[in-house]
């Protein structure tokens, strides 16, 4: 019982120094773990959580042209690919995976631009 009230303490102090993001990413985790604990007192075999993270793919183009730009917004991609915990650990809303020159369409066409893959959101769901 002492061990639970000083985990709740200190676990509420915890929290007060993070910021809403890091709360809500906390309490994700805290759920996911719960239905773990949950299923293993069950009987059940507890699979592990899934980590998600969701991806904006888009082109970029260094250009005056605000048609490419309304062209490069409108084409952008969207998806989900699952991941392991260090890596979903690793990486943040916002933060930019892939930021390549695009050489090829330099070359043949005087292209400049490039490929960004951004972070857009994080998920942890249960199986």
């Amino acid at each position: 019982m002492k061990k639970n009230i000083l985990f709740l303490l200190s676990f509420s102090v915890f929290l007060t120094s993070c910021s809403n993001s890091e709360v809500e990413q906390l309490k994700k985790e805290n759920a996911a773990l719960a239905a773990q604990v949950q299923a293993l007192k069950t009987g059940g075999t507890a699979k592990p959580p899934k980590y998600i993270l969701k991806i904006r793919l888009k082109q970029a183009h260094f250009s005056l042209s605000i048609k490419k730009h309304i062209k490069d917004a409108v084409n952008a991609i969207d998806f989900e690919i699952p991941v392991d915990k260090e890596f979903y650990d690793s990486v943040s809303k916002g933060t930019e995976i892939i930021d390549k020159f695009r050489f090829g369409s330099f070359v043949l066409s005087g292209s400049f631009g490039d490929w960004e893959m951004t972070v857009k959101d994080k998920e942890i769901r249960q199986q």
